[in-house]
């Protein structure tokens, strides 16, 4: 699966998932920006930083900080790429944030907050792209959502409705683009052993619910979903369309939380 001469764009790609994907991106053929409010990567090993890496690998890489949930930045970002390639050809909106609270106990700023960064960060995105995207004979989205878009995780009102929201957004935006060959999917990923994840780990119990619960022998490391991305980018899953692929190791195939 390739992606020689294809130009990806990549938010939240300074660590975690989003670096996973870019890397991944980059080792399939594919130019990528990475876009991220943090100057620097949230280093787990003195990381070198993503698009540093991506240029490693042979390919052109740019990095553009950005709040994804300020509209003029997103349009930056979008119009940086395109100067910087000369073109896009993929849009993986992978930035996130979450603040746990219930519906009770939360406040709506910081509702909002994630909500802007999670679902609203994904409209902007894709709105200034898509332009760009239909110009392009492989023109993909990938949205990145997670498995609790379709089950409930307590204490996660916030996070659970806006992962929820995307992964019906990709259906949408999937039938609108269709006339244009713009493919659109979500990846819903499990457990994936990011920094903060790591952190939780170290609590045995968490760790014992993830062992007990995660199908395979092992917790899924972000090129994990890096593959899942690139095989949505790639010709073999031209025919892949409005899907919400869940990469999580089985856990949603057993009882969440039995």
């Amino acid at each position: 699966m390739r992606l020689e001469g294809m130009r990806a764009l990549v938010t939240g790609g300074a660590s975690g998932i989003g670096r996973g994907i870019a890397i991944e991106l980059a080792e399939a053929g594919a130019d990528v920006a990475v876009g991220d409010v943090r100057e620097e990567p949230l280093m787990d090993f003195k990381e070198t930083p993503t698009h540093e890496r991506v240029e490693e690998l042979g390919r052109r890489g740019l990095f553009y900080q950005t709040d994804v949930s300020d509209e003029a930045e997103v349009e930056a970002l979008v119009e940086a790429t395109v100067d910087e390639f000369g073109g896009l050809d993929i849009l993986v909106n992978n930035a996130g944030t979450n603040i746990e609270g219930s519906v009770e106990h939360q406040s709506y700023e910081d509702w909002r907050k994630v909500l802007s960064v999670n679902l609203d960060a994904v409209f902007l995105c894709s709105k200034y792209a898509i332009p760009h995207l239909r110009a392009s004979d492989r023109g993909r989205i990938v949205n990145i959502s997670s498995q609790v878009a379709f089950v409930a995780w307590p204490r996660n009102a916030a996070y659970d409705t806006s992962k929820a929201a995307v992964s019906h957004l990709t259906r949408q935006m999937a039938v609108d683009l269709s006339p244009d060959d713009v493919t659109v999917n979500a990846i819903c990923p499990g457990p994936i052993k990011t920094k903060k994840m790591k952190e939780s780990l170290a609590d045995f119990e968490i760790k014992h619910r993830y062992d007990e619960k995660v199908l395979t022998s092992f917790v899924g490391e972000p090129e994990d979903i890096g593959q899942a991305a690139v095989f949505l980018c790639s010709d073999a899953g031209r025919y892949v369309n409005g899907h919400n692929l869940v990469v999580d190791g089985g856990w949603l195939a057993g009882d969440f939380f039995g």
